[in-house]
């Protein structure tokens, strides 16, 4: 598949939807381990949120042979600087993957900056940039959460645990919790469909996404 095929893909699954060879029941293609750092200042007013996303290797290794075949001449920086580029517009239709709840009501991020690809020590690709709130949010009367998934369920991404989300900010006056997916048999036997190619799965990745809520005194 050409970088350009995965384009259309990145619409709806992140990024190019290539896939490896599946087994007869519900699982991603791809995985991503999540960090987030939530900016907040001493009055618990939340005005952001910097994500970083570790791709796992083998699907790493992939999108790095699509770079060097459809930009070869470009050294590595320049490439992962592109590919962050049209990630991120990529996702902009898509609330850049991101769910944002105050109070049960969604709140959308108005501003992305900060973006940014590069490899990690390990030779994994890490994909970070950081959502603007349209407004700060007071974490002391409201119930905060987000979640982050991607749509379609070809990409599982979690955090590996609530030391993966830290505070820029009150940190000893909030706390952070996630609750994990609790995905019922119709959902399971909906992405096994998908894997099988039998059904199409828009917005069946929420089922399978953590919730992360913030709670501050």
């Amino acid at each position: 598949m050409s970088l350009q095929g995965g384009r259309r893909m990145l619409v709806a699954v992140l990024i190019v939807g290539l896939c490896v060879p599946v087994l007869l029941h519900a699982h991603p293609h791809a995985w991503i381990d999540l960090s987030v750092e939530l900016h907040m200042d001493e009055q618990r007013q939340l005005s952001g949120l910097t994500q970083t996303w570790v791709f796992d290797p083998v699907y790493t290794l992939i999108l790095l042979e699509e770079l060097d075949e459809e930009h070869p001449e470009d050294a590595r920086a320049e490439q992962l600087r592109g590919m962050a580029a049209r990630m991120i517009t990529s996702m902009g239709d898509y609330d850049y993957l991101t769910r944002i709840e105050v109070d049960e009501e969604r709140l959308r991020a108005t501003e992305v900056t900060n973006v940014e690809a590069q490899l990690t020590a390990g030779e994994q690709l890490q994909f970070r940039f950081t959502l603007q709130l349209p407004e700060q949010v007071d974490a002391r009367g409201s119930s905060v959460s987000y979640m982050i998934y991607d749509p379609v369920y070809y990409i599982e991404m979690l955090h590996p645990s609530a030391d993966a989300v830290s505070l820029n900010g009150a940190t000893d006056a909030c706390q952070v919790t996630i609750d994990e997916p609790k995905p019922d048999p119709s959902q399971i036997a909906r992405a096994a469909a998908v894997d099988l190619g039998a059904a199409s799965a828009d917005g069946l990745g929420r089922h399978f996404a953590q919730r992360v809520n913030l709670q501050c005194r």
